[in-house]
């Protein structure tokens, strides 16, 4: 009974391996928290049958591929040959695994025929393989991984030292439990599935922690996005009361002016003159395109410039029904108008401009930027409350689209082209 107990507790296991692989790599797909549990009990019902079943291996790993298969086109955001090669992927690297045990294990005079057998053999080579192939997938997760929550290589390596542990702790079992033909040991059960438990509980931890401090910056950014429209509706009034007093006054002005020229007083009429022009040119002058968002975004970050002396041409021709979310586009522009203030504050000559084009046609929504640059900016530079080029090239690959930047003839230049369909 201890083998069936140990057997579905590996099954259980692999349910977790292949969740933390394709999420990582992927994405889950947004059906819901009940179906996605339903898709992976199902997954958990197929992996103890072939399990427990006496099949061939080869044909265990060809079922155990379809199986994979299923679940990678039902529950993760990829395409039809997309999942057939991620599922190929997976399996590889299974296979892989297993024979570096087995290599490991015949180093220690290990016969191959007890795997068929139930008892000890067969537990502990089902720990150690599994052990191997989490530290397999780790790393093959973190390389690939799309999905901004899933964990890089930086994060990863210290929980593969734990795994190395896992691996040795299984080796030494075999030390301890020398006789292959010996009943499952209730003991030995219970020590391997607490090994995968802990190791599984550790790994999961690790995520929800990168998850929720995630999830704490993007509720930072939407509040500051909230900030800015809140300004910007700000600004929109106040230059409307502005403008509004301007024209209530400029009767008045010109009645003025017509007199002091009259008068022959030209001087006088030149200074009126001067005092209307000068309360026009001090209007806020807010970004008006047809998407609220992006002008308050963009009406942020000119008051920015502007506050640093950097004068922004501005040419925007966007309609309001982009599919790009506020946030995003605040990651986008906010941090390469960040970058652009910062080279002009350090560039040596005067009346420094940024030029910032924001044109959507048809399904494609085209951003540059441009400042004057005496050299190519470091990676590092680029930040933008916490934020760097990193996660605004995950943000452009979210929108399927693709991302230059470079020097030439004094001026950094920075485009960007996204999807705005709302289809991706």
């Amino acid at each position: 009974m201890s083998h069936y107990y140990f057997e579905i507790a590996t099954a259980l296991f692999e349910c977790l391996l292949v969740h933390f692989f394709f999420n990582a790599w992927f994405g889950i797909r947004n059906c819901g928290q009940k179906k996605a549990l339903l898709f992976m009990a199902v997954f958990f019902l197929l992996q103890c049958s072939i399990t427990l079943l006496p099949l061939f291996p080869p044909l265990r790993a060809a079922i155990s591929y379809l199986i994979v298969l299923g679940i990678t086109a039902a529950l993760y955001k990829t395409n039809k040959p997309s999942a057939v090669y991620g599922a190929f992927l997976y399996m590889a690297l299974a296979v892989v695994s297993e024979y570096l045990c087995l290599v490991l294990l015949s180093s220690i005079s290990f016969d191959a025929n007890e795997l068929m057998t139930a008892g000890n053999a067969r537990a502990i080579y089902l720990a150690l393989a599994k052990m191997v192939h989490f530290v397999v997938v780790l790393i093959a997760a973190s390389v690939l991984r799309k999905n901004r929550a899933a964990l890089t290589l930086k994060q990863v390596t210290p929980l593969i030292p734990c795994l190395i542990v896992s691996i040795y702790i299984c080796i030494v079992f075999f030390r301890l439990f020398p006789d292959y033909q010996e009943s499952l040991s209730l003991t030995l059960v219970i020590a391997l599935i607490g090994i995968l438990y802990i190791n599984g509980i550790i790994v999961l931890n690790t995520q929800s922690i990168k998850s929720a401090v995630l999830e704490n910056e993007e509720q930072r950014l939407a509040k500051q996005h909230y900030e800015m429209q809140e300004q910007y509706y700000r600004n929109v009034l106040k230059d409307r009361e502005e403008t509004h007093a301007l024209w209530h006054d400029l009767k008045k002005h010109i009645t003025a002016i017509e007199a002091l020229v009259d008068s022959r007083d030209n001087q006088q009429a030149k200074n009126e003159y001067d005092q209307i022009r000068q309360a026009f040119d001090e209007l806020g002058h807010v970004v008006d395109t047809e998407n609220t968002a992006l002008n308050a975004i963009l009406h942020h970050n000119i008051s920015q410039a502007k506050s640093n002396n950097i004068s922004v041409s501005i040419n925007a021709r966007v309609s309001s029904g982009i599919h790009i979310s506020a946030v995003d586009l605040s990651v986008i522009i906010g941090n390469t108008f960040d970058n652009a203030i910062e080279e002009c504050v350090t560039f040596a000559e005067a009346n420094p401009q940024i030029k910032v084009t924001l044109v959507q046609q048809n399904q494609m929504l085209f951003y540059e930027i441009t400042n004057p640059c005496i050299q190519v900016p470091h990676k590092k530079s680029w930040r933008y409350r916490g934020y760097g080029l990193g996660n605004v090239m995950r943000c452009v690959e979210k929108y399927s689209g693709s991302m230059e930047h470079g020097m030439a003839d004094g001026v950094y230049r920075v485009s960007i082209r996204l999807n705005c369909s709302g289809t991706v």
